[in-house]
């Protein structure tokens, strides 16, 4: 069994956010786990994204991480954000059960609607 080198520890969940391109696109994905460090992404094809992007995690985009790419799978990616989040933006970013998270829609045109993952 592989030994897990993370950090910080995840919480899996399902919640819908957008990657901002830098031609002001944005491509939707799923947020399959997240840590006040990172978080595991689900896309259509992670090789159509940048190594760095912002990820907008609402849809105004009020709520936001930079992120790093760490890994990258056909249809997941691994991220870094470039700042840890504090305690009480963790749990102000992220809802605490599936059952809390509720998809927002963009107020923009979006290059691409979130992606719908099995």
């Amino acid at each position: 069994m592989r030994k897990d080198k993370r950090k910080s520890r995840r919480r899996p969940l399902r919640y819908s956010a957008w990657v901002a391109l830098d031609n002001d696109a944005l491509h939707g994905c799923v947020l399959s786990d997240i840590s006040d460090t990172g978080a595991r992404l689900d896309v259509e094809d992670a090789n159509v994204l940048p190594e760095r992007f912002m990820l907008l995690l609402s849809g105004k985009g009020s709520a936001r991480r930079s992120c790093r790419v760490i890994w990258r799978g056909p249809a997941q990616l691994g991220v870094a954000f470039e700042r840890r989040l504090s305690e009480t933006a963790a749990v102000s970013l992220v809802p605490k059960s599936d059952a809390d998270a509720v998809p927002a829609k963009p107020d923009v045109k979006t290059a691409a609607e979130p992606a719908e993952v099995a």
